[in-house]
């Protein structure tokens, strides 16, 4: 009877697509591997037999970025949780980078023997790449792959607090093509979108890592410059209006002319909510607008 359940056993975790394993944290907090399943070979490249040897074949899987993460919660759990859960990203030794669910859960011994943690490992690759996926749509336009309204306010609220604290300069600008929709009735909407790409990547090509740029809806555009008095938001917004101004944009056989105009705003100490600055940023831009576009104005 003991046979037939050991064999049914070792069936059901070999054609399970998880990682099974049980193990022990020692006095001196180092952990040592009971059990691990077949499927250690799939999942992590490593058998199941090396992993029993030496847990550190584990911890050396893990991604450099995660580790730290990984320690600060697996010593919590070792020190009074009864149960850890994680999700994680590996390195294989073929080199593939994965991300595994790492689930497990303590169980009481008796006679003051060491507690057995019992858990699991899955790949959730798949999900994460969902996830990824779905929170790219979420924060980013499509068309010109620039973040969109909500990654903006997301970050400009962060700014406001970092702002807050180091009292940091900080500028918004908002730009709006001029005349757009002349443009899509003479050479056609395929033609507007041609000309949303390239002027998102002309913007693009102006800015630092730390500048957040979106584009804040149809044929404008929002960008966040941290650390940047007004003189210096100046030089960077001339050097986006002169870049487009000075040369045609080439769709299909025809050179199609854009130009920008632009408001300018600084941040403030009274700015607790992107309203009040967008508004700011809206009113110089209409005044840029009014004065016969392609220029900045600043409020």
């Amino acid at each position: 009877m003991l046979r037939e359940k050991a064999d049914r056993y070792d069936r059901f975790t070999r054609n399970l697509p998880a990682l099974l394993y049980d193990y022990v944290i020692d006095e001196a907090g180092t952990g040592h591997c009971l059990y691990c399943s077949a499927y250690s070979q799939e999942l992590l490249g490593i058998a199941p037999e090396e992993l029993m040897a030496d847990m550190n074949r584990f911890w050396n899987l893990i991604h450099p970025d995660d580790v730290e993460f990984f320690r600060e919660q697996d010593l919590k759990a070792s020190q009074g949780a009864d149960t850890f859960f994680i999700d994680t990203r590996v390195i294989l030794p073929s080199g593939k980078e994965k991300w595994i669910r790492v689930s497990s859960t303590k169980n009481s011994m008796a006679n003051d023997e060491p507690a057995i943690w019992s858990g699991y490992m899955i790949d959730i690759s798949q999900t994460k790449q969902l996830e990824m996926m779905l929170h790219e749509q979420a924060t980013h336009d499509f068309l010109t792959g620039l973040g969109n309204r909500n990654y903006f306010k997301l970050h400009f609220q962060s700014e406001l607090q970092r702002k807050d604290r180091f009292r940091a300069d900080g500028v918004v600008l908002l730009l709006d093509l001029d005349h757009f929709k002349l443009i899509n009735d003479r050479y056609g909407h395929d033609a507007g979108d041609y000309v949303l790409k390239q002027v998102a990547n002309i913007i693009r090509a102006q800015l630092r890592n730390i500048d957040i740029v979106a584009r804040w809806g149809g044929e404008e555009f929002c960008i966040l410059l941290p650390d940047t008095t007004p003189g210096q938001a100046l030089l960077v917004a001339e050097r986006i209006r002169s870049s487009l101004a000075r040369r045609p944009l080439h769709y299909l056989n025809q050179q199609i002319r854009v130009t920008i105009s632009i408001g300018l705003t600084t941040l403030r100490l009274d700015d607790k909510h992107i309203e009040g600055a967008i508004r700011r940023a809206d009113q110089a831009l209409y005044r840029a607008k009014h004065r016969g576009r392609n220029r900045i104005s600043c409020s």
